[in-house]
């Protein structure tokens, strides 16, 4: 695989901006016939604050496996402040990344015992009767993807350490990317 994505993982990226905006619609129209229930029609819906955790559960883990493909989660690259090298700098994410990728393997681990004791118990929601499991799944899923992203983002900077020439210095007030 090359600094450029491959397709089949620009295609799982297009497939996580789906779940993202039908979750965004699911949630946003929840909320809007919740206040027309409320607040126009005076007759509160019963359940619907359970039937929005399913939404919002997937878009909120959602996005955060976006923020780790897109590498768009928060860092702070203070180190790399003090390196001269470009190569150094690379070496320095080259150890971040590994350092996530044990985290989130730890995580992820986390994640299929929680998905397998979310199916052992077949918890159901308090009024509707859904089973939880359909929303308690994103964990173990969110996880898994962004290991899986992690492991891309270590990859690629592997690639660029070996790509970078021994001697490339790193330009004044500009950031290597």
């Amino acid at each position: 695989m090359t600094i450029v994505r491959a397709k089949w993982i620009r295609g799982l990226d297009h497939v996580i901006d789906a779940v993202i905006v039908i979750a965004l619609l699911a949630v946003t129209a929840l909320m809007f016939v919740q206040v027309v229930m409320r607040y126009v029609l005076r007759s509160p819906l019963m359940g619907i604050e359970e039937l929005n955790n399913f939404p919002t559960t997937w878009l909120y883990l959602m996005a955060a496996v976006k923020a780790s493909s897109e590498k768009g989660q928060l860092v702070a690259r203070v180190l790399e402040i003090f390196c001269k090298r470009v190569r150094s700098i690379y070496a320095i994410r080259i150890i971040a990344s590994i350092a996530s990728t044990v985290i989130l393997c730890w995580l992820t681990w986390w994640g299929w015992d929680y998905l397998k004791y979310a199916l052992r118990v077949g918890k159901k929601t308090d009024i509707l009767f859904i089973p939880m499991i359909y929303y308690e799944v994103t964990v173990f899923i969110a996880f898994a993807l962004m290991l899986f992203y992690t492991i891309v983002e270590m990859q690629e900077c592997v690639q660029q350490y070996r790509m970078t020439p021994t001697d490339a210095l790193v330009p004044k007030h500009q950031e290597v990317a």
